[in-house]
């Protein structure tokens, strides 16, 4: 803001009130009349003074107008905004069971990622850290030499395989505790990753509420211990935990103090009922919330690259195959823009939730469980992310001055949320650009056309 100073203009104020203060002096001595002489005012004389202090006062206002509308600017003008660092940083999840795809899109992108996290173990026990069965061997190192030639750190994604409690149980007991922050510590150099992603979610989904408060305490403990262990190693330690508001069993603030990385996972919204996977002003909600508890530097937002396709109505009697009714299934952002295209639909932006979504119907036939024949027609709807949504969300990580975003997850990706992401890097708001063109404008009916061209 303009350094506007107040004493110029209170002394130019005062001088305007003294000049003022002498032509009314001036004007009331011209008007007294002539006692001597027996003469009356003179009338043109009246008439000249009362011009000058309409004059005076025209002057006075536009002066004061004019002094207004600069202070006025100066009031309202706004920095233009600038990042307070780099353009955010790209990481995302390469899931076990597709590696083959999540290594395609690392490999077509890194330039722009920071660190890749191979989704791929679990913690069965405190003092057990394994794979998945379904990760190929040498998988790990492929990625560890493809991330480390490009310049990236690989980590590895460990979740909570245990059982509900058990998990709460082991940080509960300082020795036990212990034992798997040392065993973690151990898996890590032993495997040759550069740090962890901790993905324990049995807390927030499976514990129950009551449980977060005896567990909130336990759980600091731990990751200040793993960080600490983890750093003296020259290892780092992200965390991805839901959101602050609704899950504060993870306490933000406390693990923001210790913690190289929090990523906020923001999405699966929809879960119960149809509808946006991560409606944007909920996104925006989570960002301000933990902006609140943590530094912006460490804080990265997950983006999802999935989506839900809905049942919403069922007619008929559907042929039985095994899984039950028709029940919600999972979608990529690519799958479901191949779903659209194959029934010719063309998917809508809902531009309130950020996201696309569209409807259709799909008739099974079959059998029921006796062996007669059954036949139903479907009704779905589906929601997901495409690269248009990922914009949105990579630039509100942008303007929000967050560390990063990472992507949930490679392989699931239409390779267009790439552009997307690199436009939010760029700041460009507007992604994909609107083109204008005469042909995007539908042709006026014959009734209007002089009114359109102007005849």
């Amino acid at each position: 803001m303009d350094d506007v100073s107040n004493a110029p203009r209170r002394a130019d104020h005062g001088a305007v009130q003294t000049d003022e203060r002498q032509q009314a002096a001036v004007n009331a001595e011209a008007e007294q009349p002539n006692v001597e002489s027996g003469a009356r005012p003179s009338r043109r004389a009246k008439h000249g003074v009362d011009q000058s202090a309409r004059r005076l006062i025209t002057l006075t206002t536009a002066a004061v107008l004019i002094l207004g509308a600069l202070i006025g600017y100066a009031l309202t003008r706004t920095k233009a905004w600038t990042r307070t660092g780099p353009p955010i940083t790209v990481s995302g999840w390469a899931p076990y069971w597709q590696t083959d795809s999540a290594f395609a899109s690392f490999n077509d992108n890194h330039a722009v990622f920071s660190d890749l996290s191979l989704f791929a173990y679990q913690a069965t026990a405190a003092d057990v850290v394994a794979p998945f069965s379904g990760l190929a061997g040498g998988v790990p190192d492929t990625y560890r030499a493809a991330a480390h030639a490009a310049g990236v750190k690989l980590t590895a994604s460990i979740i909570d395989g245990t059982a509900a409690h058990v998990m709460a149980g082991i940080l509960a007991d300082p020795q036990s505790r212990t034992v798997h922050v040392q065993t973690i510590a151990r898996f890590v150099q032993t495997n040759g990753f550069d740090g962890i992603d901790l993905d324990y979610e049995k807390f927030a989904f499976s514990d129950g509420r009551s449980t977060w408060q005896s567990t909130r305490p336990n759980w600091v403990a731990f990751v200040d211990e793993l960080a600490a262990t983890l750093h003296k190693a020259g290892k780092t330690l992200t965390v991805s935990v839901p959101s602050s508001g609704d899950y504060s069993v993870y306490d933000y603030a406390s693990m923001g103090k210790v913690v190289d990385k929090i990523r906020m996972m923001a999405y699966d919204y929809s879960t119960s009922a149809p509808g946006p996977v991560a409606p944007i002003s909920w996104v925006r909600d989570v960002v301000v919330s933990a902006k609140k508890l943590v530094p912006e530097a460490k804080l990265v937002l997950g983006i999802p690259v999935y989506g839900y396709d809905w049942p919403t109505d069922i007619a008929g009697t559907c042929p039985d195959v095994g899984s039950g009714p028709p029940a919600r299934r999972n979608v990529s952002s690519k799958s479901a823009a191949a779903l659209a295209a194959s029934k010719g639909i063309v998917p809508t932006w809902d531009a309130v939730s950020a996201e696309r979504t569209f409807t259709y119907t799909e008739a099974l036939t079959g059998t029921d469980a006796t062996g007669a024949a059954a036949s139903c027609t479907v009704s779905h709807v589906v929601w997901y992310a495409d690269a248009q949504a990922v914009h949105a969300r990579a630039y509100l990580a942008e303007r929000e001055d967050l560390s990063g975003i990472a992507v949930w997850s490679l392989g699931s990706d239409d390779p267009r949320i790439w552009a997307g992401i690199d436009a939010a890097r760029a700041n460009v708001q507007v992604w994909p650009p609107v083109v204008s063109s005469v042909s995007s404008v539908s042709p006026p009916a014959v009734s209007s056309v002089s009114s359109v061209t102007g005849g």
